[in-house]
């Protein structure tokens, strides 16, 4: 099973980003998403951003996994 991670886009550079993951920034692999801007939520997994999500899902979703995980 895989799980993708919802962040939000801080930076943008030629095919990547910097991406807001709470407590952690990374620079994540955007080749695949088209019209990226700043302040989108993008699902991120293995280090690739794979589509945007919606802010509201997003931000649920991280909710969630607040609730799962004591670190998150």
């Amino acid at each position: 099973m895989c799980i993708a991670i919802p962040g939000k886009v801080l930076e943008i550079y030629q095919g990547e980003a910097l991406v807001d993951f709470g407590k952690v920034q990374k620079q994540v692999n955007t080749i695949l998403i088209e019209d990226l801007e700043i302040n989108d939520y993008i699902l991120v997994h293995a280090g690739y951003g794979v589509t945007k999500i919606d802010e509201i899902e997003a931000l649920n979703t991280l909710e969630v996994f607040k609730m799962l995980c004591d670190d998150f």
